[in-house]
């Protein structure tokens, strides 16, 4: 006779973190607590298992690579039913236990069909680049030492905007065809800060980074912006290599938002993160 599952109780939550200290969200198997290995869902999971709850599964929207941040990580848990917290107290446990550089936004319920990942509708990333020298923001910026120009730069950012083959910009398992849609890059700035956003329907491993590399690449003079639409238009392997050499460091990456069916249309950008 089939056992029958637990019943299950499940919840959607929004997460920040500063992914400075981690390896990025995915827990790195079985042995994900051993030394050098610290992920944002292994720490988690950490603190749900400590405090006694039964997990089942913990899932996030976007899995961020070693280094990268988030604003708005969004993650659906599934805990055995028999044990589950009200969605405060269970904000309560996450909040008296996680490490600092983890915050917990928001806890509530969901259907236990909701996946973080699959029923997003589009996704936002910011990246932040510095024109001047930071004492505070080093690990959330990438100091671009020579003088960008802004024209340049924002000409290749918005070169992506579109239905595009981004095969060129990304770390692509073979399987994989690199085709999305982005429907927004913008540039605004907020002082000594230039701020690139995109939005798309899904993003590749290290396709943001690679995107503003090659944008920073055409501003400092290296590039024409007419290479990025040459290689959009027809990537290819020397392409990706040229591009992955050029891809910006995760320190000036976030993941800001995650939309889903319902959730209103981004407004405004967002104004300077880290310094006045």
């Amino acid at each position: 006779m089939a056992v029958k599952p637990a019943p299950l109780a499940s919840y959607r939550l929004l997460i920040e973190y500063d992914g400075s200290r981690f390896q990025g969200w995915q827990r790195q198997g079985p042995k994900q607590s051993r030394e050098g290995v610290r992920t944002v869902a292994g720490s988690i999971e950490h603190v749900i298992h400590s405090a006694g709850l039964h997990l089942v599964y913990l899932g996030g929207a976007g899995r961020t690579d070693a280094g990268v941040h988030a604003l708005g990580q969004v993650a659906h848990l599934h805990l055995e039913a028999r044990d589950a917290p009200r969605p405060g107290e269970l904000r309560r446990i996450l909040d008296s236990a996680l490490p600092q550089d983890i915050g917990i936004r928001d806890v509530r319920t969901c259907p236990p069909r909701f996946h973080a990942r699959h029923d997003a509708v589009d996704r936002t990333y910011l990246y932040q680049i510095s024109r001047r020298r930071s004492a505070f923001g080093k690990p959330w910026i990438w100091w671009v030492k020579r003088n960008l120009d802004p024209d340049r730069l924002a000409q290749a950012w918005t070169a992506f905007q579109g239905d595009q083959d981004i095969s060129a910009f990304a770390d692509l398992d073979a399987e994989e065809d690199g085709r999305t849609r982005l429907f927004q890059c913008e540039v605004a700035e907020a002082g000594a800060l230039i701020l690139l956003r995109v939005r798309a329907t899904h993003f590749f491993r290290r396709q943001v980074r690679r995107m503003v590399g090659a944008s920073v690449a055409c501003a400092l003079g290296e590039e024409e912006p007419r290479r990025v639409l040459e290689d959009l238009r027809n990537p290819t392997e020397a392409a990706n290599l040229y591009w992955g050499a050029k891809a910006a460091p995760a320190s000036g990456l976030f993941l800001e938002a995650v939309r889903y069916q319902g959730d209103p249309e981004p407004g405004a950008p967002r104004p300077t993160l880290f310094m006045p």
